[in-house]
């Protein structure tokens, strides 16, 4: 019995490479799935998050639609922002699917209208401005080393990530942005840990930089960033940051390196 069958796809984004950034499940969903489902689904990608995409209007076809629902899962739970895994489902509507809209808009759940425009190579996302260093909307906390420390000590470091967990219970804080001054090419350089949701660490986290971006841009007294996340993937970014419209831009390439079907019920 073959069952129902569900296309899924894996792309690596804020990368050009197949073997870097950061990898996200992308689901464009023709079929209805339970909220379990949606998690089995996830958990079975184990990427750090997967994207669902719906149709709004269920009388248009993926490849001619320009407005989306759409969720994020990480193994363990569903979360309310994810940069990289919205990257990944523009990427998989321009690309795999050939959608030929200029603008694509995703709605979330939790009342974010988010938009995907072709740049290039790349691929511009408009996300929130979170101008905190603590955010309540994101719970990302943003940790700045002092600037005697080099990027090759913020790659070098292994935090206890089960003594996070132990220590709090991510009721406030649910990821950690350690970050530091660039140099070179970078502006900035970060890593970021999130064991609350169950990711140890995520490779290249478009989220982190709603932070980052306008942090760095207060500190630098710039409004364009070129940021790197130097996880051992590693990814870069470039950061607009728009003030007045209260958004950050957030732009990078992403490569599809696996389209095919699974299996959910």
């Amino acid at each position: 019995m073959e069952g129902r069958l569900q296309e899924v796809f894996t792309v690596n984004a804020f990368t050009a490479s197949p073997f870097a950034g950061n990898p996200a499940s992308v689901c464009l969903l023709e079929l209805e799935l339970s909220e379990e489902q949606l998690q089995g689904v996830a958990a079975q990608m184990n990427h750090s998050e997967t994207a669902f995409v719906t149709r709004l209007d269920t009388g248009a076809a993926f490849q001619t639609a320009d407005t989306f629902q759409l969720r994020w899962f990480t193994p363990t739970t569903e979360v309310q922002l994810c940069g990289h895994a919205t990257l990944a489902a523009a990427a998989v509507l321009f690309k795999a699917v050939e959608n030929q809209q200029p603008k694509l808009t995703f709605i979330t759940r939790w009342g974010l209208h988010l938009t995907a425009r072709r740049d290039g190579d790349r691929i511009e996302l408009e996300l929130p401005l979170n101008d905190r260093q603590l955010s309540a909307a994101t719970g990302k906390l943003l940790l700045r080393l002092a600037d005697s420390c080099t990027v090759q000590q913020l790659e070098a470091l292994k935090p206890d990530v089960g003594q996070l967990t132990r220590l709090h219970d991510g009721g406030e804080v649910r990821g950690v942005i350690v970050t530091v001054r660039g140099g070179g090419q970078f502006h900035c350089q970060s890593r970021y840990f999130a064991p609350w949701v169950g990711i140890p660490e995520d490779p290249v986290t478009g989220s982190a930089h709603t932070v980052l971006g306008p942090y760095w841009a207060r500190q630098l007294g710039v409004e364009r960033l070129s940021a790197r996340q130097c996880s051992p993937r590693g990814g870069q970014l470039a950061v607009a940051v728009d003030w007045a419209a209260g958004r950050t831009r957030v732009a990078g390439e992403a490569v599809i390196v696996l389209r095919g079907q699974l299996r959910v019920a």
